[in-house]
């Protein structure tokens, strides 16, 4: 077997951990942020794509835990997935991804989020009485 990667082919991580992993199960490999012998195929990893490798890291210590491996050169075209181009763009300082996705988030409390849906489930989550037909 070559060391030698090849577009396309499968990642080593894919050949030594055959399922992916969810808690304890199979020895890891070593971490590349904390140095531990814990990182393994995360569950949301997608064997149909070899540019893109999805790790977890099982040390509660780590600060990194769940870390996404990317190609984004591999001599065939890795550079044109979705994720490298982005990738590029906030790297070009093209793509400013606070405007794009502002942070603010809305919060509502559970009246307020009844009060959308019906006047009926209000009522009945206040225990008020439902007007009668």
């Amino acid at each position: 077997m070559s060391n030698e990667w090849e577009a396309g082919s499968v990642p080593w991580l894919r050949r030594q951990q055959k399922d992916t992993t969810f808690g304890h199960e199979p020895a890891g490999v070593l971490c590349m942020f904390c140095g531990a012998s814990t990182a393994k195929r995360s569950v949301g990893d997608r064997e149909e794509d070899p540019g893109r490798l999805e790790l977890y890291c099982d040390n509660t210590d780590c600060d990194a835990r769940e870390m996404v491996l990317l190609v984004t050169r591999d001599g065939d075209g890795a550079g044109d997935r979705a994720d490298a181009r982005a990738l590029r763009l906030i790297d070009r300082g093209t793509l400013d991804v606070h405007a794009s996705y502002p942070a603010e988030v809305e919060s509502y409390d559970m009246s307020e989020l009844m009060s959308q849906r019906g006047q009926e489930t209000e009522r009945r989550m206040r225990k008020e009485s439902l007007p009668t037909d």
